[in-house]
C-alpha cells in the first residue's frame, strides 16, 4: 500500500504543470483554479497516508503551490515570447467597477486593422480613466489566442531562472515523496498489525488450534 500511494504522489507533478498551464488562458482559469485546489489538496493527502509527519502537509503544500503557479508563469512568458506580436488597438469602451482603493477601469479594445482579437477586455495597460475611450495603445498580443494581452515592453529575461526554479521545485517534491516512502515503509515493518495490514503468516497459536482439530 505505501509503495502504490508513493507512486502516485510521483506522477502528480505531472498533473500539477498540466493544470498550471490550462490556468494561463482566461477562458480556462476558472475550471483550473479549481483543478488545481482539488490536486494539491488530493497530492497533500496522498502524502500523509503515506507518512503521518507534520513537515509532510507543509511541504506538500509549499511545493504543490510553486510548481502549478510557477509553471503556469513559465508557460505564459515562454509563449507570449514566441507568439506575441506588438499590435495597435483602440480603447472603444471604459466601464468602471468599484474597487476597495478606489474605482477599477475596465477597458474594450478593438484592434486597429480590423482583425478579432480574443479576451479584449483588459484592466490596468493604459485603461486608467474613462477619459482614455478613444484612445490607441500598441500591447503584446498572442497571435493563437490563448492569452491575454500583455504590455508590449513585458520583459521575458526572467524566464530561465523560473525554469529552473520549476524544475526545483519538481526535485524537492520527489525527495519529499521518496523520504515519505521510506518513513512509510519503516512505520509498517514496526506496526504490521495495524488497521488495515494483516501478517503474513499465521500465528503459533492459529497453527497448533488447527492440529488439534485434526
Amino acid at each position: 500500500m505505501v509503495r502504490r500511494l508513493a507512486r502516485i504522489a510521483a506522477l502528480v507533478p505531472l498533473l500539477m504543470v498540466g493544470i498550471g498551464v490550462l490556468g494561463t488562458s482566461p477562458d480556462w482559469f476558472p475550471a483550473a483554479l479549481i483543478l488545481g485546489v482539488l490536486t494539491v489538496a488530493l497530492a497533500i493527502a496522498v502524502l500523509m497516508a503515506t507518512a503521518t509527519k507534520g513537515w509532510v502537509f507543509f511541504a506538500g503544500l509549499t511545493i504543490g503551490l510553486a510548481v502549478v503557479l510557477g509553471s503556469g508563469l513559465i508557460f505564459r512568458a515562454a509563449l507570449m515570447q514566441s507568439r506575441g506580436q506588438p499590435t495597435e488597438v483602440r480603447i472603444i469602451s471604459v466601464y468602471t467597477t468599484k474597487g476597495k482603493t478606489g474605482p477599477i477601469y475596465h477597458c474594450r479594445l478593438k484592434r486597429t486593422d480590423g482583425r478579432p482579437m480574443d479576451h479584449a477586455n483588459i484592466v490596468g495597460m493604459g485603461c486608467n480613466a474613462t477619459e482614455d475611450a478613444g484612445t490607441s495603445e500598441d500591447l503584446l498580443v498572442d497571435q493563437s489566442g490563448w492569452l491575454d494581452p500583455q504590455p508590449v515592453d513585458a520583459d521575458f529575461s526572467p524566464l530561465p531562472v523560473g525554469v529552473v526554479g520549476v524544475g526545483v521545485a519538481i526535485g524537492l517534491r520527489e525527495l519529499a515523496v521518496w523520504q515519505t516512502r521510506r518513513i512509510g515503509l519503516r512505520e509498517a515493518a514496526a506496526n504490521p498489525t495495524a488497521p488495515g495490514r494483516t501478517s503474513a503468516k499465521p500465528s503459533a497459536d492459529n497453527r497448533s488450534k488447527k492440529r488439534k482439530r485434526r
